[in-house]
């Protein structure tokens, strides 16, 4: 069976992602130059053919957007290579939103638009933003990345043709079906399967695929989490930024190929697996030609190892420890010993505060200085905020709110404490944050309080390189004496972090460089769970949703007022499919929320549990 992320399984299973919703930061990388305008590291692409033939539906709605109704579904998934205006195409056409802080919904016309470069980006999935008239404006108390709604569409992609095919076309029949409400590929009652272009599944849906289906990932997700908190030390915050990456690289598979090999070699996962080990490294292709894992260029394992002095490092720790490439805890223990070359990263991943704000700040510094992926700014950003809804709540148990907090921070940042007359010291480290990082300053001072050299760069971006600054920094420049060297960030909420340390420059000084770690100390976020009604109404907002009628509901129901009972349980915190059907699922959750309030705890929605709903409108 592949292991990939997005492939199929042989009776008929359609496997996606253990993320519930993958999409990547809503703002766009300004273009600017030193003081007025410095060249960002993601220039803004140019619009393609199809985003410029779009046009918005008329609407008389203005003003300022105050709120979101969150969608329905925001997760799709697709066969083939469509167009982009194709994918979008099916995607809805309204948003319902609150203008100027009326409590009241209206609905606005939108189009959408990918936020990665669409043609150019070999990923697995898309994130579409929505687009609305230039009449409305976004409140500057919403964040474009965490509470503008996003959808993301995965890709739906069939096996190598030259080799053996896991799913025959008979047996490519959706895994979801409305009429069953069913995941299990045994149980459920194929669709009309003419027309996979984009079919809708709710994120919980994906979610049941992914444990039930795709065998070892969550033994996999186990194992690496045990490890990384064990056998490294990094705690929980630390440790969830870790695996979203790990996730989006390789779906927790260490015999992962990257899918473009897949197919340009001709073998599954399973056979250039075997094929590397057999070989001690050199195999032979479909076609039979010769290649060597250590120089084919394929990204290989958790981490997508792909060039040749890491590959050859990860297949020389395989054989000389006799185990197979695709051995997990070998790849952990490989994983180990590569962060003591990255210390910039090790620095962060062992300092992120244990709450909401060091698991984005672990993932988007694990992101921009480990793995250094496609649209590295962007594809960060997206990852740290996956990484809240997905590993954080759930190894923390807290829920991820991380509207009007800032989590700017400084990330394993170069700073003297003494350094040699004349020879200098580079410029490292990123600043990270969940909203654009509006100015970055750096000043060199002398013991007297003067500045000697310093510089503001405007990066506009959620992620910016120190190293931009290196060019103003002129340590090589001083003389011998005693000075401070203080970086300050800002972002668009208006948050600063600084970080000032003392050094000294002297003649016959061995160069010293330290690594820094700062945050401005954000809060934990809310727990998912509350322990009272009275706690709730301060942890959540937004328009609360209609309650059921009746006070009595049990496994088996459906309709309407089922309905509204499962976007009461969706806007209280639990992760819950609304389709008005009343499952397992709902039965699990509404246990959850009896427990919260301390009542009887039989997943029956009773008089007694809605009156306790009723106190959380209070």
């Amino acid at each position: 069976m592949r292991k990939k992320l997005i492939c199929f399984a042989l009776s008929a299973m359609l496997v996606l992602t253990l993320i519930p919703q993958i999409s990547f930061a809503a703002e766009e990388a300004a273009d600017v130059t030193v003081d007025e305008t410095v060249a960002t590291e993601e220039p803004v692409a140019e619009p393609s053919e199809t985003e410029s033939e779009e046009t918005l539906p008329e609407t008389d709605e203005t003003g300022v957007i105050t709120g979101f109704v969150p969608l329905e579904t925001s997760e799709y998934y697709y066969e083939g290579n469509p167009e982009e205006g194709e994918l979008t195409v099916n995607l809805p056409e309204t948003l319902s939103v609150y203008l100027n802080g009326s409590n009241t919904p209206r609905d606005i016309a939108v189009f959408w638009e990918a936020v990665e470069d669409f043609d150019n980006t070999d990923f697995y999935f898309y994130s579409m933003k929505p687009v609305w008239d230039s009449e409305l404006v976004l409140s500057d108390t919403l964040s474009p990345m965490f509470d503008v709604p996003w959808i993301t569409v995965y890709k739906q992609e069939p096996e190598n043709d030259s080799v053996e095919p896991v799913v025959t076309e008979e047996e490519t029949a959706p895994l979801y079906t409305e009429e069953e409400g069913c995941i299990d590929p045994e149980e459920a009652v194929p669709e009309n399967t003419s027309d996979l272009s984009l079919k809708a599944l709710a994120s919980d849906v994906v979610d049941g695929i992914t444990e039930d289906a795709y065998a070892d990932t969550a033994t996999n997700t186990a194992v690496i989490y045990n490890y990384l908190t064990r056998t490294l030390g990094l705690n929980t915050a630390a440790a969830c930024g870790v695996m979203i990456n790990i996730n989006a690289e390789s779906a927790m598979s260490p015999i992962n190929l990257q899918n473009t090999y897949n197919t340009k070699f001709g073998l599954s996962d399973e056979a250039y697996t075997d094929a590397v080990n057999k070989g001690k490294g050199v195999y032979k292709t479909s076609s039979g030609k010769e290649q060597n894992f250590k120089s084919d260029s394929g990204g290989y394992g958790l981490c997508q190892w792909t060039s040749t002095g890491r590959k050859t490092n990860l297949l020389n720790r395989a054989v000389s420890s006799n185990r197979s490439i695709g051995d997990i805890n070998m790849q952990l223990e490989h994983l180990n010993v590569e962060l003591q070359s990255y210390q910039q990263v090790l620095t962060t991943l062992r300092s992120v505060p244990n709450n909401a704000a060091g698991a984005y700040i672990a993932a988007a510094e694990f992101c921009l200085a480990y793995e250094i992926p496609a649209n590295t700014v962007s594809t960060a950003a997206s990852r740290g905020k996956t990484c809240l809804t997905s590993y954080w709540q759930k190894y923390s148990g807290s829920a991820a709110s991380a509207t009007g907090t800032s989590f700017v921070s400084l990330c394993g940042y170069a700073y003297p404490t003494a350094i040699k007359v004349g020879k200098g010291m580079d410029v490292t480290g990123y600043v990270v944050s969940n909203y654009n990082v509006t100015s970055v300053t750096a000043t060199i001072s002398n013991s007297s309080g003067t500045s000697l050299y310093t510089k503001t760069l405007k990066p506009n971006t959620t992620a910016y390189k120190l190293s931009n600054l290196d060019d103003y920094m002129k340590f090589a420049k001083l003389s011998a004496g005693t000075y401070t060297y203080t970086i300050t960030a800002t972002d668009a909420l208006g948050k600063s972090v600084t970080a000032s340390h003392r050094f000294t420059a002297a003649a016959g000084n061995t160069p010293a460089k330290a690594l820094g770690f700062t945050t401005t100390g954000a809060q934990p976020a809310a727990p998912a769970v509350q322990n009272s009604a009275a706690n709730v109404k301060k942890a959540y907002s937004g328009t609360f949703p209609k309650l059921p009628k009746r006070g009595y509901f049990k496994k088996g129901d459906k309709g309407t007022q089922v309905k509204n009972l499962q976007k009461f349980l969706k806007w209280y915190g639990y992760s819950i499919k609304v389709d008005g059907k009343y499952g397992k699922n709902t039965v699990k959750t509404v246990k959850k929320f009896q427990k919260a309030m301390k009542i009887k705890q039989d997943g029956k929605f009773g008089k007694k549990t809605l009156a306790k709903a009723k106190e959380v409108k209070k």
